[in-house]
């Protein structure tokens, strides 16, 4: 019997997880950037337009506080973002995109596209379209 069916369903999950991580990281070191790093970014891309602290970041992307700082230094020091005074209360700050950060967006998001496509090559649409919904219904069962 093919070792690969014996393991359970979370460790496959998770050494899923593991090698697509590993190869987003490859795919996205194009850009000098990790999939940590693109997480936040794509965060921006999507709530920009609100008044985002750190806070907000933490709480969607289920990190630690402490994680999520080192992330925001090294997308500062790479010039993605920047941090402001809220003018509504001068005690927080708002994470911005820079312009550069505004510009990579395309670009990774293509990087993520090839990655996707190089993974479910094989499937069928019905095929991915029937993981998907799985994979949504195992997500919305973890989370309750």
């Amino acid at each position: 019997m093919d070792k690969n069916k014996k393991k359970s369903i979370p460790r496959l999950i998770m050494g899923i997880g593991h090698h697509l991580k590993i190869r987003l990281d490859k795919k996205l070191s194009e850009d000098n950037l990790t999939i940590s790093q693109f997480r936040v970014l794509a965060y921006l891309w999507e709530y920009g337009e609100q008044r985002i602290n750190q806070k907000m970041i933490h709480e969607f992307l289920e990190i630690k506080p402490s994680s999520l700082t080192k992330l925001i230094k090294i997308l500062e020091s790479k010039g993605l973002i920047r941090k402001e005074i809220d003018p509504h209360d001068s005690r927080n700050k708002t994470i911005k995109l820079t312009e550069q950060g505004i510009e990579i967006k395309e670009l990774c998001l293509q990087r993520i596209a090839e990655s996707e496509a190089y993974i479910l090559q094989d499937f069928s649409q019905k095929e991915i379209l029937t993981l998907k919904e799985l994979l949504l219904r195992i997500k919305k069962k973890i989370r309750h």
